[in-house]
């Protein structure tokens, strides 16, 4: 496999074939980005045999994530908006992780909301990261989890409605649309209404078992004797989703179907799409967890991995509270998990923020440890 490691070229150049007689002397500025990839393998005496050779950043992408882990967020922010047009999700990813780092939530929303216009699906959750060395308290980011029942009627959406209004208008809220199997009219009117007020008041909403209420909701509306109510819910279900395209077309179908102006679409943040997963397992809560930057500094903290491997089949390292990996420091984190490795532990990184997934995949770490990022990709 290939470890891949950007570094400052010292090496001398070759000279050229030939050289112009006078040129004007450039500019100062960094020595280029080169790239040393280490090809890792077995050795005939089951050792690790390391290789290197040398290279390019393969992409802009790649260079905005090396410049943030060199300490330039500054000019990563001007590479990744360079190439937002390009319409790769990661660059959108890793710049709405850098509002967050950097706690520009109103620059964030409004990249949040071409997100979801873009992709025409749910953007990335504001999640602010403290950005600091030192290590950082662990924070309880868990929503409060509202369940309907399955009728959806006035008073379990009166429920639904009183449950809200009990919790703190800052703090996320999760419905679960799950378990629905039938709705009524003053049910529809009453959850489409919980909804839109949701949206005006910019609450951080996350729903689950939401495909099954669309299809629900979908069968119900191609009824011949169709309710207004079922399709104005349907409609702020797509709002709430951030579903743009989705909700122009059921909107000229409803202006036919009931010969009356349709809602109109409003740019606010979408709800969050949680699917449901299997309940953790005790072993995950004994990952070992990092915080803060890690950088040439504070090594120390990357060789209390081994110690934590030594007792432990599977090396689970939460990464979720870190806010940069410093280039100086990769090649320590490398070392870290191939003494992991060289111990026959398998390795899982999670929950780290976009930029260092990118970092990590660009140096060859996706190659040594098992990556689940804080964005499913």
């Amino acid at each position: 496999m290939a470890l891949p490691f950007f570094k400052k070229s010292k090496d001398k150049p070759p000279a050229p074939a030939s050289v112009p007689a006078r040129r004007a002397a450039p500019e100062p500025v960094d020595a280029p980005l080169t790239q040393t990839v280490m090809g890792v393998g077995i050795g005939p005496d089951s050792g690790i045999v390391v290789e290197e050779s040398s290279g390019a950043p393969q992409s802009p992408l790649d260079e905005a994530a090396i410049l943030y882990a060199s300490g330039q967020p500054e000019m990563a922010e001007r590479q990744l908006k360079d190439i937002l047009a390009q319409a790769d999700r990661r660059a959108w990813l890793m710049l709405a992780d850098l509002y967050c780092i950097q706690n520009r939530e109103k620059e964030f929303e409004q990249l949040a909301l071409d997100y979801a216009v873009r992709f025409e699906t749910s953007p990335p959750v504001w999640r602010p990261l403290n950005g600091q060395a030192t290590p950082a308290q662990p924070q309880n980011t868990s929503a409060a989890s509202l369940e309907l029942p399955g009728l959806l009627d006035r008073k379990s959406a009166d429920a639904l409605e009183e449950g809200m209004a009990g919790l703190d208008r800052q703090a996320p809220v999760r419905i679960d649309f799950s378990r629905i199997e039938m709705i009524d009219e003053a049910g529809a009117e009453t959850c489409a209404k919980i909804l839109a007020q949701a949206r005006t008041a910019r609450r951080l909403l996350q729903v689950s078992g939401v495909d099954r209420l669309i299809a629900l909701l979908q069968d119900l509306n191609r009824a011949t004797h169709s309710r207004a109510v079922h399709w104005l819910m349907l409609l702020e279900l797509y709002q709430t989703l951030g579903q743009q395209e989705k909700f122009e077309d059921l909107a000229v179908d409803y202006a036919v179907r009931f010969e009356v102006s349709p809602p109109s679409w409003c740019d606010v943040r979408a709800a969050e799409v949680i699917q449901t997963a299997p309940v953790e397992s005790p072993a995950a809560d004994d990952a070992f967890r990092l915080s803060g930057d890690i950088t040439p500094a504070n090594d120390a903290a990357l060789q209390q991995i081994c110690a934590y491997a030594a007792g432990h089949a599977e090396v689970l390292v939460d990464l979720s509270q870190v806010s940069r990996v410093d280039y100086g420091s990769v090649s320590q984190f490398i070392s870290v998990l191939m003494q992991c490795l060289g111990s026959g532990k398998s390795i899982t990184l999670r929950g780290h923020n976009a930029l260092i997934h990118e970092l990590f995949r660009v140096m060859g770490i996706d190659q040594l440890a098992q990556l689940a990022p804080c964005h499913p990709v």
